[in-house]
């Protein structure tokens, strides 16, 4: 049985900082300053993804949250992952016992991003599309990537606006590039959003920017006519069916329940709208502003939808405002398998008939 936390992303991310920082000791002495990191190449990494901006967590010397700490992690920092390891005295008050190993100690795995560092060659020139306009859709392969807005930031999102210049684009993210050019010694994209978000726009470094291809767009098991996703709510689980065989199964991160109900409310309903990535909002800062959310799946009238979610690693526990949180693979798997089918350009589709959409059962057990 998974526990049902009747906390909201924000204060999910909060919490995580002020708890994490609660025990501060003079001999503990912080990983390199965010921003100033040299990502190695190739190896399994983690980003401190919790918190507020200059908040920290902590790492320990033994897997629990009761050992000492050895290392201070600041929200964005990025370090090496050892393995995965289980704690070694069982806490009762989480779910996840899942810990990381670092070189500098050992960190709680749901407060950890697993993020890679790959960089890609940048293009010459951008795809033409159907239209005739250039572009194409780009997945961030970096841990942490910076950028230059093409505009001051007090007109921009509150992801921008309220960030106090340190706004950053994050590993799995997926956005719109419409340009490119040579500056700083090195080729860079013009990323935006196309669905979901204010007209703003961004100068990011290309090489940090993966071409998604329409391959990866592709559907799977098209042939399949009976498809339908099962979501558990209290197992937090997500299975995808085909006739009575089940084809995918993974964690996932439901709303939480709230005053005696859940935000992910129990019904069945038909995906009514696909997009490879789409900006989320609600009640400006104090709720959440997300941008580049990839793989995204609307079944439910209100937003509830099937999607990535990059700000936590803690799935197996419900903690959303009502989506379906799911890791990028998983999310991307889901995207590609259901109907109806979403071509590469423009990246979305909204239907007018659910006669060809695959239905999601949410259910409370």
């Amino acid at each position: 049985m998974k526990l049902n936390q009747d906390i909201s992303r924000r204060d999910f991310l909060k919490l995580s900082g002020y708890l994490a920082g609660a025990s501060i000791l003079p001999a503990v002495k912080p990983l390199a300053v965010p921003g100033k990191q040299d990502y190695p190449i190739g190896k399994k990494l983690g980003r401190v993804c919790v918190g507020e901006f200059r908040s920290w967590v902590d790492m320990k010397s033994e897997p629990n949250m009761n050992a000492p700490a050895v290392a201070r992690a600041w929200r964005d920092d990025v370090f090496e992952i050892k393995r995965e390891v289980v704690a070694n005295v069982l806490d009762f008050n989480r779910y996840n016992q899942r810990w990381y190993e670092t070189p500098n100690g050992y960190v709680y795995a749901p407060f950890v991003q697993p993020v890679k560092h790959i960089v890609n060659e940048p293009l010459a020139s951008l795809p033409i599309n159907p239209d005739g306009t250039q572009g194409m859709w780009v997945e961030i392969t970096q841990p942490v990537v910076g950028m230059e807005l093409t505009k001051p930031a007090s007109n921009t999102s509150s992801w921008i606006r309220d960030s106090e210049g340190m706004a950053r684009l994050y590993y799995s993210q997926v956005y719109w590039a419409s340009n490119l050019r040579q500056a700083n010694g090195r080729t860079e994209y013009l990323l935006s959003e196309k669905y979901g978000a204010l007209p703003d726009d961004y100068w990011v470094d290309a090489g940090a920017c993966r071409p998604v291809t329409a391959e990866e767009v592709s559907p799977i098991h098209p042939e399949v006519g009976d498809k339908r996703i099962l979501i558990n709510l209290q197992t937090q689980t997500l299975s995808c069916f085909e006739g009575s065989h089940e084809v995918y199964f993974c964690a996932v991160s439901t709303g939480y329940v709230k005053e005696g109900k859940w935000l992910t409310p129990p019904e069945v309903t038909p995906i009514w709208r696909k997009m490879i990535s789409l900006h989320m909002s609600a009640g400006g800062v104090s709720q959440y502003d997300s941008p580049g959310i990839a793989w995204t799946t609307l079944y439910h009238a209100e937003g509830q939808a099937i999607h990535t979610a990059y700000w936590h690693n803690n799935f197996g526990i419900a903690l959303s405002h009502g989506c379906i949180n799911c890791l990028p693979e998983d999310a991307k798997w889901i995207w590609r398998w259901t109907n109806p089918v979403v071509e590469y350009y423009p990246g979305e589709l909204t239907v007018r008939s659910a006669e060809n959409s695959t239905y999601i059962h949410v259910i409370e057990s």
